[in-house]
């Protein structure tokens, strides 16, 4: 840590008039933005992901103020360059503790003009006592409201068989649920129910505020515990692409699929027929399939269940990643303890209302 500046570097002169944040590859400035709060940094995340720009690595950032929030979202980019104007101290903890963790060479060069205890902004003080780099960055795409999840409500839903009765819960946009009870307890009859396949005894179940019918199609990935009813006829591509809409340019449509695979890290199986699969294959093609159609609530059941060590460890990986970037609201029911125990997840237990 420093308080020296050097007109050698570039991001560290300062910055041009009406300008937030500037972000430079040596002297040239690749990125600036005159937004406020975390906005601009959340800007050039998307721009980072949409490979605009250059590797992290030979960037170097200059932002007007950064408290602990932009100090969590700067270093998770992998910027490690980096020059404010206006620092807080919890940001230079921050910094300072998560560089213990890191290898030479890639701790993170933090310099600033001025120092304050914190600056007086109420995200400061939320992050203030947190330490968990996903749980931070969690919240901070809640308050900018950049989750793609929807809202669920069930009040007092009974199922027509089974033994889900008087069931009530409510989820926000972007939460994950783990649903956790013994064989018969109902878990898959709650996912068909939240999806609409099988019809509530009685009780209700509203959606980012709306009934499941009145819901625009596509809105609900649903991932039962099969995947071979798929037709064999049909290729890795075509089974990703089965829920985005008709209509959709085919280029637009490529795109969406190889973006969807690539994030679940099966763009290799795209020529693929689906039925050559192996299992965890299979589970990541089929969040992938929910990915390309921007699902914004996933229905999982046992989506590790019949997997080797290997692939429940891959999937686990995936719906872990999922929870702090594209951030659908998730349901999953599993006996997965490895998967059972992620952080971060509400649990509930079937059975207990009994």
């Amino acid at each position: 840590m420093t308080e020296q500046t050097s007109s050698q570097d570039a991001y560290r002169m300062p910055l041009p008039p009406a300008t937030t944040l500037a972000v430079y590859k040596g002297r040239t400035s690749v990125f600036t933005s005159s937004g406020k709060w975390l906005h601009p940094l959340f800007e050039l995340e998307q721009e980072m992901r949409k490979g605009t720009l250059p590797p992290a690595a030979e960037l170097s950032l200059h932002d007007s103020a950064i408290g602990k929030a932009a100090a969590v979202l700067i270093l998770r980019m992998g910027i490690r360059r980096i020059h404010t104007d206006l620092a807080s101290s919890l940001a230079v903890s921050y910094i300072q503790d998560t560089n213990k963790l890191l290898p030479p060479g890639g701790q993170a060069e933090f310099s600033y003009t001025h120092l304050v205890d914190r600056l007086l902004c109420a995200t400061e003080a939320q992050l203030a006592p947190l330490s968990d780099s996903d749980t931070m960055y969690f919240l901070l795409r809640q308050r900018a409201q950049l989750v793609c999840g929807t809202d669920v409500c069930v009040q007092n839903l009974s199922a027509p068989f089974g033994k889900i009765h008087n069931l009530s819960f409510s989820l926000k946009p972007g939460a994950h649920l783990m649903v956790l009870g013994e064989n018969g307890a109902g878990k898959t009859t709650l996912l068909r129910m939240l999806a609409g396949i099988t019809e509530p005894r009685s009780g209700s179940i509203t959606i980012g505020g709306k009934q499941i019918r009145e819901l625009p199609q596509y809105t609900i990935g649903y991932i039962p515990q099969q995947t071979d009813t798929v037709g064999v006829s049909l290729s890795t591509e075509e089974v990703a692409g089965l829920g985005i809409p008709p209509g959709t340019p085919a280029s637009e449509r490529k795109e969406l699929v190889k973006s969807a695979l690539e994030r679940t890290s099966s763009l290799h199986l795209l020529d693929r027929s689906f039925a050559s699969l192996s299992g965890g294959e299979k589970q990541k093609v089929s969040i992938s399939r929910c990915l390309a159609q921007h699902a914004r609530l996933l229905l999982l059941d046992e989506p590790t269940s019949a997997l080797d060590e290997e692939n429940r460890r891959m999937v686990t990986d995936i719906l872990r990643s999922l929870t702090v970037t594209e951030i659908p609201t998730i349901i999953t029911v599993t006996h997965d303890r490895e998967l059972a125990a992620l952080r971060g997840w509400e649990v509930m237990q079937l059975g207990e209302q009994d």
